[in-house]
């Protein structure tokens, strides 16, 4: 507690990282509390694995999920 600073590039401890705000990431919850990280992109290219280590800071697969309401741009709406 002397010094709560984290050094430059690390995340906090519980964090997934880039994985946490993935398009390709589909979280794993156990019954006992515990919870996964599963990559979706291991189904289908090995590079990626299944259950990677994380914080994942970088990743070649990485694509932001898009916050909700922006997906695929504005409606119009017939003001008649």
């Amino acid at each position: 507690m002397m010094n709560d600073r984290r050094p430059a590039g690390q995340v906090p401890a519980g964090s997934a990282g880039l994985c946490g705000r993935c398009r390709h990431v589909q979280i794993v919850r156990t019954g006992r509390g515990g919870q996964f990280f599963l990559c979706r992109l291991s189904f289908t290219d090995p590079r990626f694995p299944r259950y990677p280590p994380t914080p994942v800071l970088r990743c070649g697969g990485f694509s932001p999920v898009e916050p909700e309401g922006e997906e695929g741009g504005e409606e119009e709406v017939d003001g008649g």
